[in-house]
């Protein structure tokens, strides 16, 4: 083995070319595998860093409809928590909130935004993990009136208080109100959201448990089974439900899942697919290299036949020519963990929070097994079958030809064509995929925003604060801050309003209703936004109807709203909305104007990631005080300003006109209103490309096998070309003749691919929008573009023919 290591190393450096080849095209596919095996084991697979992880779980509500269940959701509301925390038996049990809008933090002279998580009394210690400084909360500030307290995160505590160890026990100014923190969590630990800080979340039936805005995780005690837990849940979560059966024959009920299937719902089948994909980039280089050992073991013909005819043994030089390919193997595996580390910075960096999770995403002792069990793969992937081929040969006839002719294109020249047809059939699949999920993005993007966005900048603050609790205090800021930026030489408008276009905002029923106030059809979700006078005019979003809101919509005048012109076509039909009455935010309120469709963050009820979304806008004025303070614990206002030219207003001005009314009010960087966008398409877009790479891959490495069957052709095949050429075959005919087989293995992997490709397209279909798994033009853009590769790859090795000089072949 020794001599077969030493043989193998200095045959390969004496192909410096094909050693390069191989090692860099092994290292793309085993680091692009270990990259994202590396986040597909964080999310999906690895173990939380939690004691005894396998005993976590977050409680379920199941849909069940013909006894098959089609959906399950993990939030609930206050009665569900508050019988399973009074009742349940078999777990110990936690809450946590949804979603939440940073908040304020005034500590010394620094004011600063923050994301807060609000978590129940217990929710640390479920999870298993304790402070590192002080505690965590009691029952008695985990309740309505309780004592303001808050536990900090290791980075809190290190950027804002200097890692100060007596933290402990310091008062801060949090949401406007004196909090007393209580302790600092250990920097390892992470949860379902990145938090800067945790404060109880003193959970009821009312407000914000009045809907299903509540996670609950529970830890299995000991003693109980998950069968036993499950069953509890049912039954005791069921009870809790205002409604468990419907017409249709759905059925609501409760269960358990794991914490990590649950918060990888909307990220599994992506990361699953992406996954494929790379697996599918392996197969094909390993492909595309046994096709290159194949071709150079017929090159070697004339050295093996030389040793099996001294009287080597066939499993003796299989064994050499397989030392030689592990050896490759395992030059490309050092390479992979190479560049599988840079890729998954540039993962992590392209995802941004997107994979948020319980675990950091690492190249580690799993990801390392993984590698090797690849390089090991691969090994025998490319290495075997050209190995046996290489050996099959006619050793007398090989000897006194002194050529490689027999072997090259009888053994191996099938094999070679076999290999190659594959390459393109796989290289199919993921151009298509590729090809879908670029279609879609591209569907998004240019989806009409419905507005001018340019010159539009935004920038949002937390009125979560014991300082905005009542409207007139807030209509205050709106109306000071407004007027200061007005004043601002080069802003044409500005203007506040409860969300921003392309992003998810407050989901309310709306229900139309007659003249008596009596419903008139059924209430339906809408996205429901408050907006200041000047919304409209300052986003240049068109009137179609009616007119806008203005000054006149005060609290004293009649409830009025302006709807969008899907509202009117989900709600109204063919009726004129104008003068029209709908019940909303629990008030009548008539429909004065109409305007066009914005694009908003969907992804729910048929919705696509952005789309035109029915919406609400409501004035600020009349807006239902009472609901303020939960809507700004979920949503922050955003400040809207339009400039005269582009850059025209600096942020710092625009900071100085906010800071000017509440200097203790920080605001988040000025940002165009565009970049929503690009927030809301992340996911779309880092599949979009991944993939996309990943198809260029393939068929990079397709063309190379294209390329490299044409090339060897031509060399295996120069005396019959110069017999061709010297009895009248023109040089285009000798071209023609070689460079024929490329596009035929094309138009063959091709069909195949297709067929293939067809049937992969429908586990993307839910992750496609405006475009058909199906589509005829992906189709045909990918067969067009994998021709016109194959011309080029098989064309640009047989120009070599024009070089050929058939008097001195002959004379050869």
């Amino acid at each position: 083995m020794s001599n077969d290591l030493r043989y193998a190393i200095r045959m390969l450096r004496k192909s410096p070319g094909f050693a390069i080849t191989a090692v860099l095209t092994l290292g793309l596919a085993i680091g692009a595998n270990a990259a994202v095996f590396s986040v597909v084991d964080a999310v999906l697979f690895k173990s939380l860093p939690f004691p005894s992880p396998g005993r976590l779980a977050l409680v379920t509500r199941l849909i069940i409809r013909g006894g098959v269940r089609v959906d399950e959701d993990l939030s609930h509301t206050g009665a569900v928590w508050e019988a399973i925390r009074d009742h349940a038996t078999t777990v110990d049990v936690a809450l946590f909130s949804g979603i939440s809008a940073r908040v304020n933090l005034v500590t010394g002279d620094q004011a600063l935004l923050v994301m807060p998580h609000r978590v129940s009394a217990g929710y640390f210690r479920v999870l298993g993990v304790g402070p590192a400084l002080g505690r965590e909360f009691v029952g008695d500030e985990d309740r309505a009136g309780g004592p303001g307290v808050a536990v900090l995160s290791d980075r809190l505590w290190r950027s804002a208080f200097n890692a100060d160890p007596s933290v402990v026990g310091q008062t801060v100014l949090l949401k406007g109100e004196p909090q007393t923190i209580v302790g600092v969590m250990p920097s390892t630990f992470r949860s379902n959201v990145d938090a800067d800080l945790w404060t109880p979340i003193r959970g009821s039936r009312t407000g914000e448990g009045g809907g299903n805005n509540f996670g609950i995780v529970v830890r299995l005690k000991d003693g109980m089974s998950w069968a036993q837990a499950a069953s509890e849940m049912a039954s005791v979560g069921d009870a809790a439900l205002t409604r468990r059966s419907f017409d249709d024959g759905t059925i609501w009920t409760h269960s358990l899942t794991t914490v990590q299937q649950g918060l990888a719902q909307g990220l599994r089948q992506p990361l699953l697919m992406l996954w494929g994909a790379v697996v599918l980039v392996l197969v094909v280089a390993c492909v595309n290299l046994a096709g290159l050992q194949l071709a150079r073991g017929g090159q070697r013909g004339r050295e093996i036949a030389t040793r099996l005819a001294i009287g080597g043994d066939r499993r003796r030089v299989v064994r050499q020519l397989l030392v030689e390919t592990l050896v490759l193997a395992v030059l490309g595996g050092l390479a992979g963990l190479a560049i599988g580390a840079i890729a998954l910075k540039g993962l992590t960096f392209l995802a941004g929070d997107i994979f948020t999770t319980w675990g950091a995403v690492s190249l580690d002792s799993r990801v390392l097994a993984l590698a090797a069990a690849m390089t090991v793969f691969t090994a025998i992937g490319f290495g075997l079958l050209p190995a046996f081929h290489a050996t099959r040969m006619n050793v007398q006839a090989t000897l006194q030809a002194g050529s490689t002719r027999s072997i090259a294109a009888g053994a191996g020249g099938w094999t070679r064509r076999l290999l190659v047809a594959t390459e393109v059939a796989l290289g199919v699949v993921l151009l298509v995929g590729a090809g879908l999920l670029l279609r879609t993005f591209v569907h998004l993007q240019t989806l009409s925003p419905g507005f001018d966005p340019r010159n539009v900048m935004t920038t949002s603050a937390s009125l979560e604060d014991a300082r905005y609790t009542t409207p007139d205090r807030i209509s205050q800021l709106f109306d000071d801050s407004l007027t200061r930026l007005r004043a601002i030489p080069g802003v044409a408008g500005a203007a506040v309003s409860l969300g921003l276009p392309y992003q998810r905002i407050l989901n309310m029923p709306a229900q139309v209703v007659g003249g008596d106030g009596q419903p008139a059809g059924d209430a339906q979700i809408s996205n429901l936004t408050y907006v200041t006078a000047g919304y409209f005019e300052t986003l240049r979003l068109p009137a179609r109807r009616g007119r806008m809101i203005d000054a006149r919509d005060s609290s004293a005048a009649a409830p009025v709203v302006v709807v969008n012109e899907s509202f009117v076509r989900r709600h109204l039909g063919t009726r004129d909305p104008i003068g029209q009455r709908i019940r909303v935010a629990s008030q009548v309120r008539d429909i004065v104007g109409v305007v066009s469709n914005v694009q908003q963050r969907g992804g729910f009820n048929g919705f696509g990631p952005i789309d035109a979304l029915p919406i609400v806008y409501v004035p600020f004025a009349q807006f239902p005080s009472g609901s303020l303070r939960l809507f700004h614990t979920w949503f922050s206002p955003a400040w809207i300003i339009r400039t005269a030219t582009p850059g025209g207003v600096s942020e710092q001005a625009i900071r100085q006109a906010i800071a000017s009314i509440d200097p203790q009010l920080p605001t988040t960087p000025l940002a165009p209103i565009d970049a929503q966008r690009t927030v809301s398409l992340a996911p779309q877009r880092l599949l979009m490309v991944l993939v996309g790479v990943l198809a260029v891959s393939a068929l990079l490495l397709a063309a190379i096998g294209i390329h490299g069957l044409i090339a060897s052709g031509v060399a295996e095949r120069t005396r019959e070309l110069g017999i061709r050429l010297a009895l009248g075959s023109t040089v285009a005919q000798a071209i023609r003749t070689v460079a024929l087989p490329g596009v035929v293995l094309t138009v063959v992997g091709l069909v195949v691919g297709c067929a293939l490709a067809f049937g992969a397209a429908g586990l993307i279909r839910r992750l496609l929008w405006g475009v058909e798994a199906t589509d005829p033009l992906t189709f045909a853009g990918v067969a067009l573009t994998l021709l016109l590769v194959s011309l080029v790859a098989s064309v640009t090795p047989a120009l070599r023919v024009r070089r050929l000089d058939p008097v001195s072949l002959l004379r050869e």
